[in-house]
């Protein structure tokens, strides 16, 4: 007996068939999406680009490709595929017309997360192909599919492309060009499939060796598209092994330092930490260096760059710091200077002199020194070293660092008062 609920063979192959006529509503409706997901991915919203797939009508013509490959019918073959391309091209277009106006530029994560396809992606898209089948089936409207376009994230990759286009970045392009290909293929090899179960019928005679024939040709094509995820499925483990052990090194071999952050370059072999606190010599970051073979980094450089010798560390300081070191300035041994708002040349550097001794004694137990002056009521500069501690920080911490500092501005010829802050 037939299930009621679900559509007939022909029934299913009439909807998609149906489907894959172009129709200005229909792109109207891709080129809001596309704009909204271009949004998503530009302010880093994961909803907003969930919302944007959700309305995406680029389904349609990838199962109609499955649809017409099993079924022979070169007719839905040639529809389908003229459908997506026109799509495609509609999609990068207005991708690329809203990053040349929009005022935030910069490679978001979740850009970056959609220019290196992986196995996994691949293997989401098949199963979402083929959930995607059974949902078509349905003749009660259901959230299979809607599911399905979330899950393979067809929309996305064609957004980043537009991006590579605005940037002029092949990578980007190429990138996120390959994961809409992987995401494409697997949805239209699963649906090849599920057609085929279903024994839909051929829309024309066709000699066994011919069809053994095309079922090769998907083989070979699934093949290709697919080797390049796996490599870089190897390479993501790889990156992700080498940050879990960096991370280790870090909390380990840092742990009498600040560090502001760190990063890991897989491609380079590099581990970059950020620190605060007193110099670094040349023998301990050669010995820091060698260190790395017991945390598995032996084929890694480690590169410190250091924040010693600042009178303050404001939020936009630091966001100073990182833009000029990410333009490329700094080196493995320097130290960077920031802001010095303190006009006295002598006073400033009795202050520094304070500031790094205070780091070199009490590491783990200042969070920040603050420096500045001020103009007393007859006239005179005075120095204000002011010391915050850290929460955990006790009251014999506090009297003990206190003391201390005190200690160091009496040994100065420049007026110099000290506040601890807990």
């Amino acid at each position: 007996m037939e299930d009621s609920s679900v559509l007939t063979n022909q029934e299913l192959y009439d909807k998609i068939y149906d489907g894959i006529y172009p129709k200005k509503e229909n792109i109207f409706i891709l080129v809001c999406a596309i704009v909204i997901a271009s949004i998503g991915l530009n302010m880093n919203s994961q909803p907003v680009v969930i919302g944007a797939m959700l309305i995406s009508p680029i389904m349609a013509p990838v199962q109609g490709l499955g649809m017409g490959l099993a079924t022979f019918d070169s007719i839905l073959t040639g529809k389908a595929l003229k459908l997506l391309l026109i799509e495609a091209g509609f999609a990068i277009l207005a991708a690329a017309i809203y990053f040349l106006l929009s005022p935030i530029t910069y490679a978001s994560s979740e850009i970056l997360s959609r220019t290196q396809p992986t196995i996994w992606d691949a293997i989401i898209a098949i199963f979402g192909g083929v959930a995607g089948m059974i949902g078509a089936r349905k003749k009660e409207p259901n959230n299979i599919v809607p599911g399905v376009a979330i899950a393979t994230t067809l929309m996305p990759p064609l957004c980043v492309m537009g991006y590579g286009i605005y940037e002029q970045n092949l990578s980007y392009f190429l990138g996120a060009g390959y994961l809409f290909l992987v995401n494409v293929s697997c949805i239209v090899i699963t649906a090849f499939i599920v057609v085929q179960i279903l024994q839909v019928s051929k829309r024309k005679v066709v000699k066994s060796q011919e069809e053994k024939k095309r079922n090769y040709l998907m083989i070979v094509v699934a093949v290709l598209v697919l080797l390049p995820s796996l490599y870089s499925a190897k390479f993501l483990v790889q990156k992700q092994v080498a940050e879990q052990n960096a991370k280790q090194f870090v909390t380990s071999e840092f742990a009498q330092y600040y560090v502001l952050s760190q990063t890991v370059d897989a491609e380079d072999r590099e581990i970059v930490v950020d620190t605060i606190g007193s110099e670094l010599s040349a023998e301990q970051l050669t010995d820091l260096q060698n260190k790395l073979k017991d945390y598995k980094l032996t084929d890694y450089k480690l590169v410190v760059q250091q924040v010693a010798d600042s009178d303050s560390l404001t939020l936009q300081e630091i966001d100073r710091y990182f833009e000029e070191r990410n333009q490329g300035r700094g080196s493995q041994t320097e130290t960077q200077r920031l802001n010095n708002p303190i006009e006295d040349d002598a006073l400033r550097e009795n202050m520094d002199q304070i500031k790094r001794n205070l780091f070199t004694d009490f590491p783990n137990r200042i969070s920040s020194v603050t420096l500045r002056d001020t103009e007393t009521k007859e006239g005179k500069v005075e120095g204000i070293v002011e010391i915050t501690l850290r929460k955990d920080a006790s009251e014999d911490d506090l009297q003990e660092i206190e003391a201390q500092a005190k200690d160091y501005a009496t040994n100065q010829k420049e007026e110099i008062a000290i506040r601890v802050v807990n």
